[in-house]
């Protein structure tokens, strides 16, 4: 026999063929979710063809040949011959209808290290050979000639044609399942000796016809085949019969069959294509029986079950665990049902399970992504699973789809997920502001009824319909009743909407509503409510200009969860109130230092680009106005030596050098310029880096240099630096010249002399007193007496213009003093007055009029 005596009660099968197999190593059980068929080389097909000239009795030797990654066996035949071909897990099954036996001795050795063991057994009728891989591949089959040809690999070109199963009523309350395949020629009874299950096998002559994708069904299930059909019965009296067009399946009662509500993925219309992951019955029993003693049962059911049956007793418990609410435990119970499994099939129910499992737990990352197998597709109720996983990670508009029917997917489920599938899509079309749907999924608690435990969560999601509905009076009741309930997390998110829809309308103050929130953000941590409360509480500080408490709620945010999705949004308000302080108006009353402390605190909300530059132009520029020279140009260094290239850098560093020339550091604006040298710069820029390089020269002494450098050069604010080099080169004469030309027919004019022009006049006066030039001295006396007669220097442009033979004391004094006149702040202030966006920051801080 094949494999043990058929049941006593199941009727006689068309041809029955019993044999037995002997056993080839452990059971693995998996099996992949496609196959696929291949074209038949030329040689085998020659081996066929000369086959086919013996006798139908005599011995035929199967052989493999390989052809690139994959490997054909071949099985040739004399007179065309029916067959089957299926794989379970690493297993493949060859069913053939002969009497005569097959020699498999080449296989193994042909195949090479794809093929690990090969085994044959003979029946009266039939022979089936099963092949143990090293790891499941694609199958196909075809025939070449009278030749069965079965191909393995990692990829299938051309599929089987595939078989559908459909019910067939036959009275009102019986019914069968019929396969249309035509031909159908014998129904084998075999025992898998891997697993010890019972199948029987249908053999059909080619071409090649199969079920794409096994089916699970109440009395039986319908395994994956690459060609021919096969069924693993559950109940005991199952019949399957081969007529001429099809093969029936039946029960001497009929077979339960579910109401037609469209065809499944496989194209039947007989029933589900798969029994739940859950059983309402046994979840009833298992949360209403003793637990110590069903748990005793359960593990002693668990201990004495054979290796091959063991995974079905640790379903059993983790069910119990599921149903008894120790999530933790029944995932521990799953990771090891999955660790083991080998059906492919089944790993999708476990998946199912274990998700639901994470889900309960608070682990809907984890539900994801075993929600996302391939194995699962939408069976087991996948699609609702999902749809609230997604929907406990707030990607509610991705749930959204799958919750439009939750009263109908989750009917089949127990009482106590339907509660929570229905308090989810409650949740979830809230946030999605569809308060009509979330009313009516919070109305479908009046039928199904509500645990002490829920009600605080169900009076939270009230008070947001409410409140979403402008009813504003009943939400703030529902959330007065949450606040008071025993769930403390509804009690906590109750007491953030509550202290925010009072804001909202005004009943409490901004400093009422940020001392309630900082009293919750302090007694509840580490979920979502202490984020919507920090966001929160980080607008009320901006409002109130308190900015270091405001940034520093999204350092608590970050550290708190710094993967969430909320946690994003407060790093993006803090990133704009920070951008607000320092390029907008909220900042002006922060003192330089204030802003300077706040800025290095906070500098990594910093943004990229030309705003973040631009900000700590800004910040440099107060902090010039407040002579805080140092810290001004460790921001520009910073700035120049990590965020800036190219004409940028060149720009920010003339920047740069402006302010160490005001901090009397003309060495590190010389090194600041020369560091950033590159071609193609604006005129513009090329020629005020050429003045200040000029500038920095003169102030190190090298006077030569720095006039060589602005040779060519014309322009207000060219003779002003020609004039200031040559007075600190002691060159009198010249510097004088300069300003008498810098100011041209200023004297001519009406207009009055303010204190920068009269300051020049001074200078120039007492640099040609200086130099003993009594022509040019008489020459400039003429032209500004009348002009300095009008202001407060008259007598002092008196005393420095006296003949050299009239001076004395007084002279001495009043050269003293307007030679000691600092000509950078002028030199700054003409700058300003040719290239203002560079030293803006420098006119709040200097003091004209000094002479």
């Amino acid at each position: 026999g094949w494999g043990g005596d058929a049941a006593p009660s199941s009727p006689p099968q068309p041809a029955p063929v019993r044999a037995d197999a002997p056993p080839a190593g452990s059971a693995e059980t998996r099996e992949t979710d496609k196959a696929a068929a291949a074209d038949s080389p030329a040689s085998p097909g020659a081996a066929a063809d000369s086959a086919t000239d013996r006798p139908a009795s005599a011995p035929r030797a199967a052989f493999a040949r390989r052809q690139g990654d994959a490997v054909r066996l071949v099985f040739p035949f004399g007179t065309p011959t029916a067959a089957a071909v299926f794989r379970r897990a690493d297993t493949l099954w060859l069913v053939f209808d002969t009497e005569s036996a097959i020699d498999v001795g080449r296989l193994k050795q042909d195949a090479g290290p794809l093929v690990r063991d090969v085994v044959s057994s003979q029946g009266s009728e039939g022979q089936a050979v099963r092949v143990k891989l090293d790891r499941p591949y694609l199958t196909s089959a075809a025939l070449d000639g009278s030749a069965w040809i079965v191909t393995l690999g990692e990829s299938a070109p051309e599929p089987s044609a595939p078989l559908a199963i459909e019910r067939v009523l036959v009275a009102p309350a019986r019914a069968h399942a019929a396969i249309a395949l035509e031909n159908p020629r014998r129904v084998h009874r075999l025992t898998d000796p891997d697993s010890g299950d019972t199948l029987l096998v249908v053999t059909a002559l080619g071409p090649a016809r199969g079920l794409p994708k096994t089916q699970d069904f109440v009395e039986f299930r319908a395994l994956r085949s690459t060609h021919g059909l096969v069924v693993e019965p559950f109940a005991d009296d199952l019949t399957v019969e081969a007529t001429p067009e099809r093969v029936v399946i039946a029960r001497p009662s009929g077979l339960l069959l579910t109401p037609t509500a469209g065809r499944s993925a496989a194209g039947s219309t007989f029933g589900p294509s798969r029994p739940a992951a859950l059983d309402v019955l046994s979840w009833g029993y298992d949360r209403q029986a003793d637990f110590h003693e069903r748990q005793t049962a359960l593990m002693t059911a668990l201990s004495y079950a054979p290796e091959h049956k063991r995974n079905i007793a640790r379903l059993d418990l983790a069910r119990f665990y599921l149903a008894r609410d120790l999530y933790a435990e029944a995932k521990g119970v799953l990771d090891v049902v999955i660790a083991a499994e080998r059906d492919h099939d089944e790993l999708a129910r476990v998946l199912v399970l274990r998700a639901i499992a994470s889900l309960m737990m608070g682990h809907a990352d984890l539900a994801l992504k075993d929600l996302a197998h391939p194995a699962i597709g939408n069976l087991h109720d996948a699609q609702l699973w999902r749809a609230l996983a997604l929907s406990r990670l707030g990607r509610f508009a991705e749930a959204r789809e799958g919750l439009k029917n939750v009263e109908a997917a989750s009917a089949a489920l127990p009482i106590e997920l339907q509660r929570f599938a229905l308090k989810e899509a409650a949740r979830c079309a809230v946030a999605l502001g569809d308060f009509v749907a979330a009313a009516r999924h919070l109305d479908d608690f009046d039928g199904i009824g509500a645990p002490n435990e829920m009600k605080g969560e169900l009076a939270v999601l009230a008070g947001r319909v409410a409140e979403g509905l402008g009813r504003i009076d009943e939400a703030l009741s529902a959330y007065t009743v949450a606040v008071a309930s025993s769930h403390a997390p509804a009690a906590a998110e109750a007491w953030l909407r509550q202290t925010e829809l009072r804001r909202t309308i005004n009943q409490i103050s901004r400093e009422e509503a940020t001392a309630e929130l900082e009293r919750l953000t302090t007694a509840w941590r580490g979920d979502d409510i202490e984020l919507e409360a920090l966001e929160l509480l980080a607008r009320l500080y901006t409002e109130g200009n308190r900015f270091r408490d405001a940034l520093q709620v999204m350092r608590v945010a970050v550290a708190a969860r710094p993967n969430s999705a909320l946690t994003r949004r407060i790093q993006d308000d803090a990133a704009k109130t920070f951008e607000s302080i320092f390029l907008g108006d909220r900042g002006s009353n922060l003192t330089p230092v204030e802003a300077l402390g706040l800025f290095y605190e906070y500098r990594s909300l910093t943004p990229i680009g030309r705003r973040g530059d631009e900000m700590i132009r800004r910040l440099a520029e107060r902090l010039i106005a407040m002579d805080l020279l140092k810290q001004a140009s460790e921001l520009l260094q910073h700035q120049i030596d990590h965020r800036l290239q190219g004409a940028a850098r060149a720009q920010a560093a003339a920047r740069l050098a402006m302010v160490y020339l005001m901090d009397r550091k003309p060495d590190r604006a010389l090194a600041a310029l020369r560091t950033t040298r590159m071609a193609n710069l604006s005129n513009d820029l090329r020629r005020q880096r050429l003045l200040l390089e000029a500038r920095a020269l003169s102030e190190t002494g090298r006077h030569s240099l720095a006039l060589e450098i602005i040779e060519d050069m014309s322009g207000r604010e060219v003779e002003r630096l020609r004039a200031d080099i040559h007075w600190a080169a002691r060159n009198w004469r010249a510097a004088a010249e300069h300003i008498e030309r810098l100011y041209g027919d200023r004297w001519r004019d009406f207009t009055p002399l303010d204190a920068t022009e009269r300051a020049d006049i001074l200078r120039a006066a007492i640099g040609y007193a200086l130099a003993e030039d009594m022509i040019g001295l008489d020459r400039f006396r003429q032209k500004y007496m009348a002009k300095m007669a009008e202001g407060p220097d008259r007598r002092l442009f008196e005393v420095l213009t006296t003949p050299i033979g009239v001076r004395g004391a007084e002279f001495a004094e009043a050269a003293r003093s307007a030679s000691a006149i600092d000509t950078l702040d002028a030199f700054l202030r003409d700058m300003r007055a040719r290239y203002p966006e560079q030293v803006e920051g420098v006119s709040a801080r200097q003091q004209p009029g000094q002479g």
